[in-house]
């Protein structure tokens, strides 16, 4: 059993409950990216997610903090202070750590991303976007059964599983037919679908009668958040940054 988590974005206190959360069993977290950014704790959430030996790939706040060159007018401008102030705070040990990561990983079964298949900038936020990409996952990726993507914040499922099964349900759902299927585990540090919980997804081996695919299941933390928002507020990044934790927007 493994963890895939994403999109922790400097949020300390949630990382922490997210990781306090995994049952003994699992072996390993990936995670899809965007380790800094917005969050108040850059340094820390990346010592954390270093100490752990986590198979980490790029996401765009991540590249944006490390690479000067990068053109912060295609960040908002709340986004783009973020990204700022971390060039400010973030260590040479742990900039280099993020320069380094790659922009995406793949198993025997499984892809991690975090925008999409095709681009590690893009937002698969509709059905067109969904198909376009599954069938490149097909095509590209014969074999393999999931791709884990993040940077929506959004928990998803592309197609949904057989059963009506969908992202709001804790029990694990199954993977193995219908597939290749696409999964955003949501966000650990700043979710957006309406909720504050911190999320993230466990997946197991394929259950008795299934056709070989994985089974996933959501796990909701409470973690919190007026912590990470006194941080943010007492670390003088724009205020809207710790408003929205309450308001999973």
């Amino acid at each position: 059993m493994y963890a895939v988590i994403s999109d922790i974005h400097g949020n300390l206190e949630a990382l922490e409950a997210v990781l306090d959360d995994m049952p003994e069993g699992v072996e390993r977290v990936y995670c899809l990216g965007d380790v800094v950014g917005y969050g108040a704790s850059p340094n820390e959430c990346c010592d954390r997610v270093r100490e752990l030996g986590m198979p980490v790939i790029s996401g765009n706040h991540d590249l944006a903090v490390t690479d000067p060159e990068t053109d912060l007018a295609w960040f908002n401008p709340v986004a783009a202070a973020a990204v700022e102030w971390t060039r400010g705070r973030i260590t040479d040990s742990n900039a280099a750590f993020l320069f380094s990561l790659p922009r995406t990983l793949h198993g025997e079964e499984a892809l991690f991303v975090h925008g999409s298949v095709r681009d590690p900038d893009e937002y698969i936020v509709d059905s067109a976007t969904a198909g376009e990409n599954l069938a490149l996952l097909k095509s590209e990726y014969p074999g393999i059964r999931v791709c884990f993507f993040g940077h929506t914040h959004v928990k998803a499922i592309a197609p949904l599983p057989p059963g009506g099964a969908s992202v709001a349900d804790s029990e694990p759902l199954d993977l193995g037919s219908n597939g290749p299927y696409l999964v955003n585990p949501g966000s650990v540090g700043q979710p957006r679908d309406g909720d504050s919980f911190a999320s993230y997804v466990l997946v197991g081996g394929p259950s008795e009668g299934s056709e070989g695919g994985p089974e996933v299941a959501y796990r909701f933390v409470e973690y919190d958040v007026e912590k990470a928002q006194a941080g943010i507020r007492a670390a003088g990044l724009p205020t809207v940054l710790a408003d929205r934790l309450s308001q999973g927007r």
